[in-house]
């Protein structure tokens, strides 16, 4: 078969149209959840300022994974339905660019977790003293995410052209089919990031339990320890689930990514080319994982704030609590909120 002849096979495809509609539909979606996700980090100031910064550092991938998703998808459709044959291959340094931006995305969402882990040790070590650490840190680790992503690209582009190859056609924009080298180009950073992000899962397990027992063994010797370790607590909590979503994407990209790519050969090109992108459900976990989170937020955000209430009440002596009921009549819940406003 011609050229020619596997890109009108490519442009007719039900299928692949199929798949990059629903991708674009849903990646339209994410933008005003995602939006929203950035808007409520900043102005509930649920977390520590270090925490929320590498929040925002997650959500921005996600918005230029979308962004180059959009650019990625809108393009072929509009040239597989305005175009046939070899008119409707793609041009060679638009797909550099758009699925640039689309990796550059999805390796900088795959790095958040990395970056948490360290925050919320750091958190652990210095609890005492961690609620007037400065963005200074969290800007480093926010660095480190982009460090590691990058290194991440870098394997994957290791054998990818950045110019035409000659006598090489390119049917679709994807990284493999820029370059000569194999399947484990895409696959082996894959694994690692996969490999790392069960590491980061258990490590987050060890710390939600020294947490624990830090906060039952220790008695209240100031509020900013004790808040220290109550947010810590409610920080893990809430972000298990972020932990357990990031290990089963990338496991799931590793395992199935590798699976399609080796049988490739021996399936029909728009049909591996579709489920190339149905895999890559990247938008999808971004607006299901906001969604989640937002409520998860909401529910532990109350719970922790009475039971740090009534923990704190029950270390003052009988004189104190006497004294603190008879002068001062306001909902307890003032004092955390002006406690978090200095600290923010």
């Amino acid at each position: 078969m011609s050229d020619c002849d596997e890109m009108t096979e490519m442009t007719n495809s039900l299928w692949l149209r199929l798949s990059l509609v629903v991708n674009l539909l849903i990646t339209f979606v994410s933008f005003p959840v995602l939006f929203t996700a950035l808007y409520y980090i900043n102005t509930q100031q649920l977390f520590h300022r270090n925490t929320r910064l590498q929040i925002k550092v997650h959500i921005f991938a996600l918005l230029a994974h979308s962004i180059g998703r959009v650019g990625l998808h809108s393009f072929d459709l509009v040239n597989y339905f305005t175009n046939t044959g070899c008119d409707a291959l793609p041009n060679f340094y638009r797909c550099l660019i758009v699925r640039g931006l689309y990796n550059f995305g999805m390796a900088l969402a795959a790095m958040c977790a990395t970056s948490l882990v360290i925050e919320r040790s750091v958190a652990l070590l210095y609890n005492s003293t961690y609620e007037m650490c400065g963005k200074g840190f969290g800007i480093l680790l926010g660095l480190l995410q982009l460090l590691l992503a990058f290194a991440f690209l870098f394997k994957l582009y290791f054998d990818a052209s950045f110019t035409p190859v000659p006598n090489v056609t390119l049917y679709y924009c994807q990284t493999l089919a820029s370059g000569h080298g194999s399947v484990w180009t895409i696959n082996a950073p894959l694994y690692v990031v996969m490999v790392g992000q069960c590491i980061c899962r258990l490590i987050f397990w060890y710390l939600e339990v020294q947490t624990r027992k830090r906060r039952n063994n220790q008695k209240l010797q100031t509020l900013s320890t004790r808040y220290t370790l109550e947010q810590g607590i409610r920080s893990i909590r809430a972000l298990n689930m972020f932990i357990n979503a990031n290990c089963f994407v990338f496991f799931f990209l590793s395992f199935i990514g590798t699976t399609l790519h080796f049988n490739a050969p021996n399936m029909r090109r728009p049909t591996y080319f579709a489920l190339v992108e149905v895999i890559h459900f990247v938008p999808t976990y971004g607006i299901l994982l906001s969604v989640y989170t937002y409520y998860s937020l909401k529910k532990v955000s109350q719970s922790e704030t009475t039971s740090f209430i009534h923990n704190l009440f029950l270390q003052l002596d009988s004189k104190q609590k006497s004294s603190l009921t008879r002068s001062i009549q306001v909902d307890p819940s003032y004092y955390l909120t002006e406690f978090k406003k200095q600290i923010s």
